[in-house]
């Protein structure tokens, strides 16, 4: 999937977990599996957050979701 961003590739992912009755299949399944609130996973995942800890959590929802890095 490439050309797209994190936050295009995380909504295809969770599109997909959906449909194979997987999860997480939401944002609010990412937020609650990391104790998070789901505005910061939101706005964490649109990439409105910046820095070393949000990308520290990027790569810890991708790999939650299932994605591929």
């Amino acid at each position: 999937m490439s050309g797209l961003t994190y936050s295009e590739r995380m909504t295809i992912q969770l599109s997909r977990n959906k449909k194979a009755g997987l999860q997480p299949s939401t944002q609010q399944a990412i937020a609650k599996k990391f104790g998070l609130s789901k505005m910061y996973v939101s706005s964490v995942i649109a990439e409105k957050q910046h820095g070393e800890k949000s990308n520290a959590w990027r790569k810890k929802f991708a790999i939650y979701a299932g994605m591929e890095n």
